[in-house]
This record gives C-alpha cells, sequence and structure tokens, in this order.
C-alpha cells in the first residue's frame, strides 16, 4: 500500500493525472486494488451504478459491495483540483445517491483529496464528514492507517470501519478539529520558530474559530498517540556515524538533523549538551543561538530537563524520537544504534 500511495503522491506532484477518467481508473481503482477490492467482478466494484432506478442520470462513479444489494461505499470522482470550492453540490449528489439504497460510507475525491462521510448517521449531510484526506500534504502513515481503517475491503466486511467512523463522530467539536490539524501540526514543529506540537495544534485549529487551551491539545495529543498502533518493527543495517546517515538521507527535516548531530557529539565525542549545541550552531553557521537547543526541546515537547533524561538512555531516545518523526525510522535508528 504504501509503495502505491508514494508513487501516486509522485505522479499528482507531477500532474499525470490530466481528466478525470485518470483518476477512477489509474489512481482511486488502483488504491480500491490495494485494499483488497475485486476491480475484475462488476458485483463488487460497480461502475456508473445507477443509485435511483427512476433515475437514469443519476450514477454513481464507483459503488463498492460486500453483498448484491447493499452497497458498501459510494465514490464520487472528480478531476484533480475540482473538489475545492465545489464541496457543498458534491454532497448534495452523494445526498441524492444515499436517497433509496444507502451506502455505509460516501466519498468524493479528486484523487489528492478525500471526504469520508457516514451516510447512514442522520442529520444534514456535510455533518456527516468524519474523515478528510490530503494525498500530497499528509504524513504517507496517516494516509495509509485512514485508507486500511475505513475503505479496505476486510474492515468494512468485519464492521470495523463502521464502529471507528461512529466512534469519530462521537467525538467533541474540538478533538475532531484537533485530529484533523494534526499532521500539519507535525510538519509545522520541525520548522522554524520550532513550536511545540501543543501551540501548532492551537494556531491551526484556531483558524476554524475555535479556542483550545494547551492543556486541552496536549491531553488530546497524549490519547491520540495511545489509540495509535505501535510502530512495526524493522531490521536495519546500523551505520558508523551520524554523519554517514545523513549522507544516505538529504531529506532529513532540518529539527530531526539538528538533535542527531546534537546527540553524536554527546555520544561520540562525550561533550555536554551545552557544548554540543554550541558546536552544532556554530558549525552550521546558524543566526540564532536558540535553534539548535529549540530542536531539542519545544519541537519534540520537551523541555531541557526531558532530554537531558532521554540523553542518558539511548534506547528511550530512539523510540522518542521515532514517535515525532516516525517517517524517518529506519534512519534515526541508523543514526544513534
Amino acid at each position: 500500500m504504501r509503495q502505491a500511495l508514494d508513487d501516486i503522491r509522485k505522479r499528482l506532484a507531477g500532474r499525470a493525472y490530466k481528466n478525470e477518467e485518470h483518476v477512477r481508473l489509474s489512481l482511486v481503482a488502483r488504491i480500491l486494488n490495494e485494499l483488497g477490492w475485486d476491480l475484475w467482478n462488476p458485483a463488487e466494484v460497480n461502475t456508473e451504478f445507477i443509485a435511483v432506478p427512476s433515475e437514469d442520470s443519476t450514477r454513481v462513479d464507483i459503488a463498492l459491495f460486500l453483498s448484491p444489494f447493499a452497497p458498501a461505499v459510494y465514490i464520487e470522482v472528480k478531476a484533480v483540483g475540482r473538489l475545492q470550492g465545489d464541496i457543498s453540490s458534491i454532497e448534495l449528489q452523494l445526498r441524492d445517491y444515499n436517497r433509496n439504497n444507502t451506502a455505509v460510507f460516501s466519498i468524493m475525491t479528486d484523487g489528492q483529496k478525500w471526504r469520508f462521510y457516514y451516510s447512514q448517521t442522520g442529520g444534514e449531510f456535510s455533518k456527516k464528514c468524519f474523515k478528510a484526506l490530503d494525498v500530497l500534504e499528509d504524513e504517507i502513515e496517516e494516509l495509509e492507517s485512514s485508507f486500511q481503517t475505513f475503505l479496505s475491503k476486510d474492515e468494512l466486511n468485519n464492521g470495523n470501519a463502521k464502529r471507528n467512523a461512529e466512534t469519530y463522530l462521537q467525538l467533541s467539536q474540538k478533538q475532531r478539529a484537533i485530529e484533523d490539524v494534526l499532521p500539519q501540526a507535525r510538519r509545522i514543529v520541525l520548522e522554524p520558530p520550532y513550536p511545540s506540537l501543543p501551540q501548532a495544534v492551537i494556531e491551526l485549529v484556531a483558524g476554524a474559530g475555535l479556542v483550545v487551551t494547551e492543556d486541552e491539545a496536549a491531553q488530546f495529543i497524549r490519547d491520540f498517540n495511545l489509540r495509535k498502533p505501535p510502530p512495526e518493527q524493522i531490521s536495519i543495517k546500523p551505520a558508523a556515524s551520524v554523519h554517514r546517515a545523513r549522507a544516505t538521507r538529504p531529506d532529513i527535516p532540518v529539527a530531526l538533523a539538528h538533535v542527531l548531530d546534537v546527540c553524536g557529539e554527546v555520544f561520540r565525542n562525550n561533550r555536554s549538551y551545552r557544548e554540543a549545541c554550541g558546536i552544532i550552531t556554530e558549525r552550521k553557521n546558524l543566526s540564532s543561538k536558540g535553534t539548535v537547543p529549540n530542536a531539542c526541546t519545544r519541537a519534540i515537547d520537551l523541555d531541557t530537563a526531558g532530554f537531558l533524561r532521554l540523553l542518558e538512555d539511548k534506547d528511550r531516545l530512539i523510540a522518542y524520537l521515532i514517535k515525532h518523526y516516525p517517517s524517518y525510522k529506519a534512519y534515526i535508528r541508523e543514526a544513534l544504534e
């Protein structure tokens, strides 16, 4: 699944999908195939499905079935970029599809942006949206997890997808807003001025007109991390030093590079934390003396004392960094083990 998503991201960035059919056949169908749906069985993956028999013009782009006459998912597909600004009218389309034969989920997508709706709950259709994804902007782990959770054939068949959607819709407005902005907040903390994760969340949620305290944000992040499955265990070949590892991953986030450079000075050269921060600041010709310390503390939700405690236990340090930078799990292990 991850390899397919990586390739789709590259093609989206390169504007390979020129029209709606490209999105439907080369992107959406590819994801469905990865999620266990039989594309060659029209009784399972039905394109141009007539949702309202009395209205031949009311056709669903893709309808997924787990059993005859019981649609599991309706998917409305648009060309890339055509979703933004047209969500309300597409929601009306999805609402109409569900008038006579209600699917569990309804989805609208232009390939890059995906919006998931729990069709079988009550209320206005716009309020039924429980998940929004951006294939270009969201972390690959979040994309993979969300697609597997809500769109895989197995998870829909065993009822887990429906239960997870119900749980999410029961979250308060604040909680849902925080969960929606978490992927973006995790990117923000990697760049100057390196806010803490709760602070980044507060700022992003404020953009939606909601006020969240730092305690509320921090508690939700802790609860959210507890709900996430543990990172998979992988075996890698360790490198001799931090600098050798960096040569293999030039795309490493700046903040993480600062942390690993500091750790390298502490572990290899027996420097103190303060000395290591000064050395890295000078080596990288940074204008602010606070940039490196902030990367080691605020950017990963720690104070100085907390980071110093992690330096005393390399295994805990590695685990903590992987939690904050899951996309660079192998890189962190390679650099520090």
